[in-house]
């Protein structure tokens, strides 16, 4: 007999390959972390400590998303919770609703015992709410939600249906506030394959590119074999079944759901970020040895030392964006 469409339906990341980053990798992550456990990039400003700098950008989104004192608020890939704890307990929300595909980090939220706090493993395409909800947020998740073979077109059918999701739960009027790491305006392939000061020039003056040396040239060809090598590399061992999407994607996927209230484009939050994780991560990486083994560790410590050159060369940002219910 025949599956249903639903079942055979693409769900986004496989829950191997969540368990394998957030449950097995994750015994690493939570070394370094802080205390909050925060695994996204945080919010800066001159004289923050890593953990302000995530109280700031937990604070943000659910300003933007209107949700103090709300009834009832829906975190889409809610990690170890610290967004959930924090709705409660600063923004006096009176049921935050958490979802993750992690059954390692839903058996954590729910033994901290954290009041009005409730989590459930399941994927966003499964999600039936028992009630509409006033605000949803969601952090650093949609690059989950559709795969690196999938061309542009159904990458925006993936992320359309997410919106259509959230607006058929929101109440009339309520808001999203989402995270993600995005390329930039050129797309996926110019962000890898372009030359760090074609990057930077891109669209700045619009004349002909500047001549370079012999040198410069090879120097180009080598970190361009680099950046796909190494892109590659994180991709299968730490970042499995993930795919960043640009801001034209998803305003486009958005319309004529949600209207765009705010677009903050903030790449220095994400290399600080990640300037203070990997001095943590080198500074346990011993004890992550014991507990992921060596091979693991260098990963993840190779994944972020990539991504902070990505960061640093404009290659893909930090992308907030709030959207509200049409």
């Amino acid at each position: 007999m025949p599956r249903s469409k639903k079942a055979t339906a693409y769900k986004g990341t496989s829950p191997e390959a969540i368990r394998h980053h957030y449950d097995f990798l994750g015994d690493f992550y939570k070394l370094f972390l802080g205390p909050e456990l925060v695994y996204s990039y945080g919010m800066w400003q001159p004289g923050d400590t890593l953990e302000s700098a995530q109280l700031r950008k937990l604070d943000h989104h659910a300003e933007a998303a209107r949700a103090t004192g709300a009834q009832r608020v829906l975190d889409v890939g809610c990690g170890w919770g610290s967004l959930l704890h924090r709705l409660v307990e600063t923004h006096e929300v009176q049921h935050a609703v958490g979802i993750t595909m992690s059954p390692g980090q839903a058996a954590w939220v729910r033994n901290q015992g954290w009041p009005h706090c409730e989590v459930r493993v399941e994927n966003w395409f499964d999600h039936t709410p028992d009630a509409p909800y006033d605000a949803i947020i969601a952090i650093e998740a949609i690059e989950h939600f559709a795969g690196n073979a999938m061309l542009r077109s159904q990458r925006i059918a993936r992320y359309r249906l997410f919106f259509q999701h959230c607006h058929s739960w929101l109440r009339p009027g309520g808001r999203l506030s989402l995270q993600s790491n995005a390329w930039g305006d050129r797309g996926w392939l110019a962000s890898i394959l372009l030359p760090a000061h074609e990057r930077k020039s891109a669209g700045s003056n619009g004349g002909p590119p500047k001549h370079l040396s012999p040198k410069s040239v090879y120097q180009d060809i080598h970190d361009t074999v680099t950046n796909i090598r190494e892109g590659l590399h994180a991709s299968r061992t730490v970042f499995p079944e993930t795919f960043l999407p640009s801001l034209s994607e998803l305003t486009t996927a958005a319309r004529p759901l949600f209207t765009v209230q705010q677009i903050r484009n903030d790449p220095e939050d994400g290399v600080r970020t990640l300037e203070s994780w990997l001095e943590r991560a080198e500074a346990n990486r011993a004890r992550g040895a014991e507990l992921i083994g060596e091979k693991a560790v260098t990963d993840i410590i190779r994944e972020q030392r990539i991504g902070l050159k990505f960061l640093r060369e404009q290659r893909y940002t930090v992308l907030r964006m709030v959207l509200e219910k049409a």
